[in-house]
């Protein structure tokens, strides 16, 4: 089975229903069991920071009850589940060429794992050689 890393932005897209048809499709198959979807642990912060500041995300506001919805999703769910950063990844992190900490945690957490690709709409990570992209 497939394995995907999303970031924030695209955990939050899925929360307000806006993602683009290719990330729609993957969160869609790892609904049916078809494909995984790991959250690095520095993702969930943002976006739970994200909605309890109110922020939009693509003109939408996401009701704070998704919070408990989500995190229990993502403590039940074999195949949408947080990723903790290993020490190889850590490691990682100080080699990516990426200014934002939280960038490189991401970006770390897809190349340390079997991730085939990361779910992002981030310009920086789309100019990464070794990242392939889905967004």
């Amino acid at each position: 089975m497939k394995l995907f890393t999303a970031d924030a932005v695209a955990v939050l897209s899925y929360l307000a229903d806006k993602l683009p048809r290719k990330s729609d499709k993957i969160f869609k198959e790892a609904e049916c069991g078809l494909a995984r979807i790991q959250v690095p642990e520095i993702a969930v912060g943002e976006v739970i920071y994200t909605m309890l500041k109110g922020r939009e995300v693509f003109g939408v506001r996401i009701p704070l009850k998704k919070i408990s919805l989500l995190l229990n999703v993502l403590d039940c769910s074999e195949n949408l589940f947080i990723a903790n950063l290993s020490i190889n990844g850590w490691r990682r992190v100080a080699e990516i060429d990426l200014p934002n900490l939280h960038d490189r945690m991401i970006v770390a957490t897809h190349l340390t794992t079997d991730s085939q690709a990361l779910l992002t709409d981030d310009a920086e990570i789309r100019g990464l050689r070794e990242v392939e992209v889905v967004w």
